[in-house]
């Protein structure tokens, strides 16, 4: 297992912001996951940072990202075994190649597979959730398999227990053609492709029940917006892009402006989709 004494948030988070962690694990397979649990009192878990913010100072609760040891792929006919610290562009380019379809409303999302359903990543229509048989988890109690329905999953939510590390998924998919499969998947990614460009942490707000966020973010007049050396972006206005070294305050500032103009506008209180850890 691999511990670093100390790493630069803006390392391991797409958003290129924060201080500095403490302690970081990557356990590579269970047998070291579960003996580092045992002797944790409390840890974070993050997977390819897309959707997580770490705050300015030292972050010195332990953080654990998992290992090349949980990114094994494979599939049995209608069924895609996947490890969770696969990224979901590696697992869409498994599909391709093996003619499967039913998950490309993924494409273009950062991250790995782990991060995707501890959110349920997907499209508003969608989540990947929706696509899941089984979920494997580990906490302090040992591995735990949970079935779709027996997850309390919601919108941009995972259900998944406090402290549980989600290790692998076996997802619902169909036999298809990678040209099929392909084309599907370049048509969802060009959708994307007009989202905005550098450092940033995706979508940052919940969309709210027959609205879009960044409808309206941009009907309260935040386009372009900035504080510091974070700004919402002019292309999306769910979007804070970090494009002058923004530091965590400079971020959670501007979400905290959005909020406050949205609220003033329309009478809605927008909910964060980024988290952030202080």
């Amino acid at each position: 297992m691999k511990e670093f004494s100390t790493m630069d948030a803006c390392e391991v988070t797409t958003m290129h912001c924060g201080g500095t962690i403490a302690r970081l694990y990557e356990p590579d397979n269970e047998e070291q996951l579960k003996e580092l649990l045992s002797r944790l009192d409390s840890f974070i878990v993050i997977g390819g940072g897309s959707n997580m913010i770490f705050s300015d100072s030292t972050i010195s609760t332990p953080v654990i990202r998992l290992g090349k040891g949980f990114g094994h792929i494979d599939h049995q006919e209608d069924i895609l075994s996947v490890g969770a610290s696969i990224s979901t562009a590696g697992m869409l380019g498994y599909c391709i190649r093996n003619a499967l379809s039913g998950l490309e409303y993924l494409a273009g999302m950062p991250g790995t597979v782990g991060g995707a359903l501890c959110m349920n990543a997907g499209t508003p229509e969608k989540g990947i959730m929706d696509s899941v048989l089984v979920v494997d988890y580990m906490d302090r109690s040992g591995l735990h398999s949970a079935a779709r329905k027996d997850l309390p999953y919601t919108y941009r939510k995972g259900g998944f227990p406090p402290d549980a590390v989600v290790t692998g998924v076996r997802l619902d998919v169909t036999t298809s053609t990678s040209e099929q499969v392909r084309s599907a998947i370049e048509a969802q990614q060009e959708k994307r492709r007009s989202q905005p460009r550098g450092y940033s942490c995706g979508s940052v707000f919940k969309n709210p029940a027959g609205s879009a966020a960044g409808y309206l973010i941009d009907k309260a007049g935040m386009k372009g917006y900035r504080i510091g050396g974070a700004k919402v972006s002019e292309i999306h206005a769910n979007f804070i892009i970090n494009d002058a070294n923004a530091t965590t305050a400079d971020i959670k500032a501007l979400i905290s402006t959005i909020k406050e103009q949205v609220k003033v506008k329309f009478g809605i209180e927008l909910q964060e989709e980024v988290r952030i850890v202080d």
